[in-house]
């Protein structure tokens, strides 16, 4: 029995895992649109020579990218989980692409 506890215990890890790496990245790409959001208006900054638009354009800029890369971090980590429960519970090779 306790096997069996323990199967339905990572069962569960795993359809967790899986829910949180999915979220990460839907996040991951709402915050792609939203950086592309704010190059544009930089770039329109930056034509405009408007240099007090154009430094809070860059930090809002810098902020989000660190979101981005720290929600690129998370989502990895999750997908190595996933893979992980994957080969445990279904024998399965799973390969985790990064790019």
């Amino acid at each position: 029995m306790p096997s069996r506890m323990k199967t339905l215990d990572k069962r569960f890890s795993l359809t967790e895992a899986e829910g949180r790496f999915k979220k990460a990245c839907d996040q991951i790409v709402l915050l792609n649109k939203r950086i592309g959001e704010v190059q544009k208006r930089y770039k329109m900054a930056k034509r405009a020579s408007n240099r007090v638009f154009r430094y809070n354009l860059r930090l809002k800029l810098a902020a989000i990218e660190g979101v981005r890369n720290m929600y690129y971090d998370y989502a990895y980590h999750k997908a190595d989980r996933v893979a992980e429960l994957r080969r445990d519970l279904f024998n399965e090779s799973v390969e985790i692409v990064s790019g």
